[in-house]
């Protein structure tokens, strides 16, 4: 074959390439989900009227209609998601409890625009971590208990991806696990 025969041969394989994609799922060429598709993958894990993205190595279990408790197998890492009272302020929430029950320390952070408020009461070979935000009109507490040092980055980096995917049920595409 020549030049000009392996040039046709490669733009009649892409035209039916885009063909049979556009038939299957409509020029979907990234794969995304655009909550169109009732075949997408479950997206996300709901809380109360809201839902994050899924976490990789993390299994959901519900507590109740607004929890979830998150549970990495590997590391025995634990975090619980609830959204919480939303005629409460938070920043109120976190300065009452800023000044007992044993709080070592405390930060506020602006995670990607949130201000995520957070408090630590500390032991010897591990931590507990309330962490209090809101997103979209809505309050929502993050915990963590007995975190061990080594688990920390994992445990932070978590927290962090829950507060950026947070949104309300409504506001997000494809599906959310409902249990």
């Amino acid at each position: 074959m020549n030049m000009k025969q392996l040039y046709a041969l490669l733009i009649i394989l892409i035209v039916i390439y885009v063909g049979i994609n556009v038939g299957a799922n409509g020029l979907n060429i990234l794969n995304s989900n655009d909550g169109n598709n009732t075949n997408n993958a479950v997206d996300g894990i709901a809380v109360g009227d809201s839902s994050f993205a899924k976490i990789d190595s993390f299994k959901a279990t519900k507590i109740n209609n607004t929890a979830v408790k998150l549970v990495d197998p590997s590391t025995n890492l634990t975090i619980q998601v609830e959204e919480i009272d939303s005629s409460s302020n938070v920043k109120s929430l976190y300065e009452s409890q800023k000044e007992g029950s044993g709080i070592t320390s405390s930060q506020e952070v602006d995670q990607n625009g949130v201000t995520a408020y957070f408090l630590y009461k500390e032991e010897s070979d591990s931590y507990d971590t309330d962490i209090y935000f809101t997103k979209d009109n809505k309050n929502y507490l993050i915990s963590g208990h007995n975190t061990t040092y080594e688990n920390s980055d994992s445990f932070i980096n978590t927290c962090k991806e829950i507060i950026d995917t947070m949104h309300e049920n409504g506001s997000s595409d494809g599906k959310i696990n409902r249990f």
